[in-house]
Formats: C-alpha cells, structure tokens, sequence
C-alpha cells in the first residue's frame, strides 16, 4: 500500500497524483497499465491518496444515473467505507472525511466519513457501458470535487515499484517504519511492541539502527521468506481444482493478515463481497491448469447468468496478474460487451483460447501459455452472498 501510493504521486511520473486531490484515469486499463496488479476493463478508475493529519477533505458528488462506487481504503487495506450506488444511492451528496484524531463541526447537509488512521486511498470506479460511452464516464469522474490541506508527503523519486517489495531485504522494516507514522492502530498495540523489541517500529530505520549481524541478516532474509509464504497461499485467490473459488472477506481482514497480504499481492484494493464479489479459477473442470494451447468453454444456462444489481464481466489475467494483449484488444467480456450472441435458449457460450475462433462474438483471448480468469459480479444478488450460486467450470474442449 505505501509502495503503490508513493509509486503514483512520485514526481517523475508522466503524470504524477498529488495528495488530497482526485485524479480520473481517462481511459480503460489494458495489457499496457502495470501499476496495479488485476485491473479491471470494465470502469474508469479515480484515485486519491488522502492524508489527513493536518485535517478533514471534503468531498462533492453530482447525482449519477450509472454505476459508480468510491472505495475508501486505510493504510492497512481495510476497506472502511464507500460512496456510491449502492452505499449511498445516485443522488448528490456531501461529505467530510476526517481522521482517526479530530473534532470539530460538520456543516449542515454533510456527512461524516471517520477514518481509522490518517492515510486513506480513495479507489473511485466509473462503469463504462461501451466504446462510444468513454467519454460520458470520464466526465462524471471529473465532476467529483476533493478539497482539502496541501500536504507535502514527499518521497523517494524515482519510487520503488510495488512489485519488487520481495527484494527489499532490511530496507523493508524502513520503509514500514514511514507507512506507521500516523497510522498506527490500537488494536496492533501487541503486535507493535514484538516488533519494537526487534527495533521495527514508527519512524524507524532498522537498516542503519540495527548493528547487530544476526539480527541484520534475519530481518534480511525474513522479507523475502514472508513473500514466498504469501505467493504460495491460494485464499481465495485462485482455484486449486476445477471451480471457482471465491473469498467473501476481502476488504476487512479483522486480524486476518495473511489474507490481508494475499490481497494485497494479487488483488490490491479488491472490493468488498456486498459491493463486488470475484471468483477465481486457474483450472478446468478436470483440475488442470489453465494454458492457452487449449480451447475452453464456459458456459451459462439462461437461469444461471451472474445473478447482479450492477453488472458483470469475466476478465483474462496472465500469471503475472497483468490483463493479456490480445489482437482484438478485449481484455474481458461480460453483459456489456458488443455483438455478445446468446442462445436460442438464452443460454450464453463464452469461447477461451489464444487460437482465433471462426467467430469472435463470444471469444476471450488468451496468452500462449497459463492464464487465470476472474468473474466479477458487480453488487451482487443474496445468492452469491449466501453461497447458493454455483459459476459453471470451465471445460476444455
């Protein structure tokens, strides 16, 4: 989390976030967006990186017809709250987003946001409904309003890639020591004072505090330990047979911390289950491992379509968990995808393969080699909550 944030408000980027203010992606993600590990292509994204130290931002909505959901994420992934369709509806809203520390009156018409720690990551989504739609989607972002404190939260430039925490080494429990500063919480006070007898800790910098050589080489070799133990967990996050797998308690770890770094890992800033449910699946309906020299299908009965309030979409993801180029330049198909046929019988056939198909309507491109796929149902309905829907396996044919 620090890594991303830090990553994109560096200055030397081609076009640099800054603090407490909104920055709209213009465009859908593709093969080519690597920031972020399992993008999706179905909305626009708007992005803030809020410090609240030095006071609450306000924030203004119009009233938006389409689905739209502000995610409000703290410094440690929880996602503590949201602004939009479902949490709040489409009308126009005020609010005020303060931290863990203040007090003070809220104006009239304004609703209070309290975050647990001062350092949030607002991850705005805007559903785009088709090509021609880009445009509208983007102006919606744009007419969101965040006001706030300048704050200069400067950091390394260039900043170290979120992708390469593995091979920190030390250096790691530094930069750990900087994301606590203003976000530390109570309920990790335990959990602190282990890591303090250490020398890890708020404001430290174990990598020139620390002399002692077996502690250096233990805290250096640790990181790398830790990012094995989380790369080989499938919580959630993949299928270790034929179906899908999916995890209902992503976005609110309550002391789960290896979940909490699996998805901080492979999904980061992935919704909650009751604003986005995702299903995984890395095999077939025989329990091997996807690999685009084989064709697939996955198909849907008429009564068993992703039951949604929103909208859904199945996404193409490398075993990276980057999107696939591809040379329709689809990255994922779903209920909003042009020229989409359906049976007779209202059934839906999606065809997966890197090979091209006689036909493309229903065709999601894979690489060469292993891929992995990801279902998301956009607000989903009970069934999907409370277990009874069923995703279909994917079978090869």
């Amino acid at each position: 989390m620090h890594r991303t944030r830090n990553a994109l408000i560096d200055p030397g980027r081609t076009r640099p976030g800054t603090v407490n203010t909104l920055r709209v992606v213009p465009r859908l993600l593709t093969d080519r967006d690597r920031d972020v590990v399992k993008p999706n292509n179905d909305t626009i994204y708007v992005t803030g990186w809020l410090e609240l130290s030095d006071g609450p931002v306000s924030l203004s909505v119009p009233a938006v017809s389409r689905y739209y959901g502000l995610q409000l994420l703290d410094a440690y992934t929880d996602t503590w709250g949201y602004v939009g369709t479902r949490a709040t509806g489409s009308e126009a809203g005020e609010y005020m987003i303060a931290g863990p520390d203040w007090s003070g009156d809220v104006p009239e018409g304004t609703t209070l946001l309290s975050s647990p720690t001062n350092t949030v990551w607002l991850l705005g989504r805007i559903v785009v409904q088709g090509p021609d739609d880009l445009d509208t989607a983007r102006a919606i972002g744009e007419s969101f309003r965040l006001t706030g404190p300048t704050v200069d939260v400067s950091g390394p430039s260039p900043a170290p890639s979120p992708h390469t925490v593995k091979d920190a080494g030390i250096e790691f429990f530094d930069e750990l020591g900087a994301a606590l500063e203003g976000n530390v919480l109570s309920a990790d006070n335990e959990q602190l004072s282990r890591m303090a007898e250490a020398g890890i800790g708020t404001g430290k910098t174990p990598s020139r505090e620390i002399t002692d050589p077996a502690v250096r080489a233990a805290l250096d070799a640790s990181v790398a330990a830790a990012h094995s133990c989380i790369a080989a967990s499938e919580r959630g996050l993949s299928s270790g047979g034929g179906d899908w797998t999916y995890e209902l308690n992503l976005g609110r770890y309550d002391g789960d911390h290896l979940l909490r770094s699996v998805v901080g890992l492979n999904a980061l800033g992935a919704l909650t289950a009751e604003e986005a449910t995702y299903a995984n699946a890395g095999c077939d309906a025989d329990g091997e491992r996807f690999d685009g020299g084989n064709s697939y299908v996955l198909r849907f009965e008429a009564d068993g379509l992703p039951p949604v309030d929103a909208f859904w979409s199945l996404t193409m993801y490398d075993e990276d968990d980057f999107l696939v180029s591809n040379s329709i330049d689809r990255f994922a198909i779903g209920d909003r995808t042009p020229g989409v046929e359906y049976g007779d019988d209202g059934s839906l056939e999606i065809v997966i393969s890197h090979e091209r198909p006689e036909s493309t309507s229903n065709w999601l491109p894979a690489p060469e080699g292993p891929f992995q796929l990801t279902l998301r149902l956009y607000i989903p309905k009970s069934t999907v909550l409370d277990g009874t829907y069923v995703v279909p396996s994917v079978r090869r044919l």
